[in-house]
């Protein structure tokens, strides 16, 4: 008792959570901006299998949803008209929890382009679903790429938990009033042309439009919604597309805030910093699987219908799931009062032991000829659909081999965004997805082809001679302006 009453004597000095403030900068020197961070042992065939995405389990999802906002909405409308208020209460609240918080969800998934296997699908859900939780889909994109880079890394991830967060914060944040008047304040600020300083710091000058677009785009539809409400001179319009930002976010935030909470901040390990969570069937259908939660973090390509069999894979190297939100909520609740008046304080999880010493395979090093030829690899070695990693001092190659034509490419092998292996990556077509932030490049060309991916891919001259993929490189000042390029970015 005698230290608590310590604890509470001594004024506390909370960490500075501003984006691109001081503690950046001490991320960045102690390596933790853009870090290593821990990588589970699975084997490749398995990961490449698991990273398959295909339109049937995300059409079907979304059916199921759709009918179900509808059927709910429909029937509160009905039973408003003919003044059943208990029943149209009841149902309104149902329409509004699947209208906000499966919204948070699906927005999520298809924001990593990982729900559907067809881009236009993703990126048509992505738009629809940021509507339906107040989130601008270009602004967050970017936000959210920086929060899977640096994960609870203070000063650096702006969806990080800031603390302290007090119990009456964590009552109203179920009412979702402070992310609304956020959300709202940065919508007008970007509908008036401008960005926070935080945001120019992860959004690209060359989006910056398209985000100021956007944002006048939600204003001009919540303008809409006001108008019919007068039209109609009935209050329905402006309810159904205002309420379930408040009524209906419950459940995301009853599933979100668990996920880091409490927990460790500054480490490059995700089963430190964020916790597997076992829901019941309902929850894990308005979360989309997002349950799994470390798994999603570690490998942000494997799509929501895969994370289940992921899990178990994993499960040897994974600290202990959480067996439902109760466990989850008893240990978090603590931690966070604690954290009021000792902001040092965190939930330290007990890992596994190793599984064992983990067999490296290095990249293969090659020297060029006079003319920057190298023998990368022979044809054998890389399949159809498959990707080759080899180095050339300190700079990274991939070869390809597309299935379309039997022909080899060869690209740098980082992507320009975050500097990802794309080695690890998942080729669809003839597009390489980036493991790190899921942009994409077309491998044939270079071009990037989805965000957050902007700068284009560099690409070499490939030529076979008796089943031996040799690459042109280069010479060593072009291998080092590359380098440098990857630096800047």
């Amino acid at each position: 008792m005698a230290s608590l009453d310590k604890l509470l004597e001594k004024p506390q000095k909370y960490r500075d959570y501003t984006v691109g403030g001081p503690e950046s900068q001490i991320a960045l020197a102690n390596g933790l901006a853009n870090g290593q961070w821990f990588v589970p042992e699975i084997d490749r065939k398995t990961l490449r299998r698991l990273m398959q995405r295909d339109d049937w389990h995300a059409s079907r999802d979304t059916c199921i949803l759709f009918s179900l906002i509808f059927a709910s909405g429909g029937a509160a409308c009905y039973c408003w008209t003919h003044g059943n208020d208990k029943l149209f209460a009841i149902l309104f609240w149902i329409y509004c929890t699947l209208y906000t918080s499966s919204g948070d969800s699906r927005w999520h998934e298809c924001g990593h382009g990982t729900a559907f296997k067809t881009k236009w699908m993703n990126d048509v859900l992505y738009n629809v679903a940021s509507f339906m939780v107040m989130r601008e889909p270009l602004v967050w994109r970017f936000s959210h790429a920086r929060h899977h880079t640096d994960t609870d890394i203070v000063g650096r991830d702006p969806e990080i938990d800031a603390r302290p967060i007090s119990m009456w914060q964590l009552f109203i944040l179920f009412f979702n009033y402070q992310l609304i008047k956020g959300e709202m304040g940065k919508i007008l600020m970007h509908a008036s042309g401008e960005l926070s300083p935080a945001e120019k710091t992860f959004v690209p000058h060359s989006e910056r439009f398209l985000v100021f677009r956007q944002a006048r785009i939600f204003l001009f539809l919540y303008l809409l919604a006001v108008l019919a409400s007068v039209y109609l001179r009935s209050p329905l319009p402006a309810m159904y597309v205002f309420l379930p930002y408040t009524l209906g976010a419950w459940h995301f935030i009853l599933v979100g805030v668990p996920q880091h909470a409490g927990l460790q901040q500054d480490v490059l390990d995700h089963r430190l910093n964020t916790r597997t969570i076992y829901l019941n069937p309902i929850s894990a259908f308005i979360y989309w699987d997002m349950q799994y939660h470390i798994e999603h973090h570690m490998l942000p390509m494997i799509p929501y219908y895969n994370l289940q069999e992921l899990h178990e894979i994993l499960k040897p190297q994974m600290p202990k799931p959480y067996n439902g939100l109760w466990e989850a909520y008893r240990e978090m609740i603590p931690a966070l009062i604690r954290q009021c008046y000792d902001p040092d304080y965190c939930i330290e999880r007990e890992l596994p032991a190793p599984l064992g010493q983990k067999q490296v395979v290095a990249a293969v090093s090659m020297t060029p000829d006079k003319d920057g030829w190298v023998a990368a690899c022979t044809t054998e070695e890389v399949p159809k659909g498959e990707v080759l990693r080899f180095d050339v001092g300190a700079q990274t190659y991939v070869v390809y081999h597309a299935a379309d034509d039997d022909t080899f490419y060869a690209t740098a092998g980082k992507c320009t965004h975050g500097a990802g292996e794309l080695s690890d990556g998942l080729i669809t077509g003839n597009l390489i997805e980036c493991p790190k932030h899921n942009g994409c490049f077309d491998f044939k060309t270079g071009q990037a082809k989805r965000l957050p991916a902007k700068l284009n891919l560099a690409t070499y001259p490939v030529k076979t001679e008796n089943d031996t993929v040799f690459v042109c490189v280069g010479d060593r000042g072009s291998r080092k302006k590359i380098q440098i390029a990857y630096e800047e970015d």
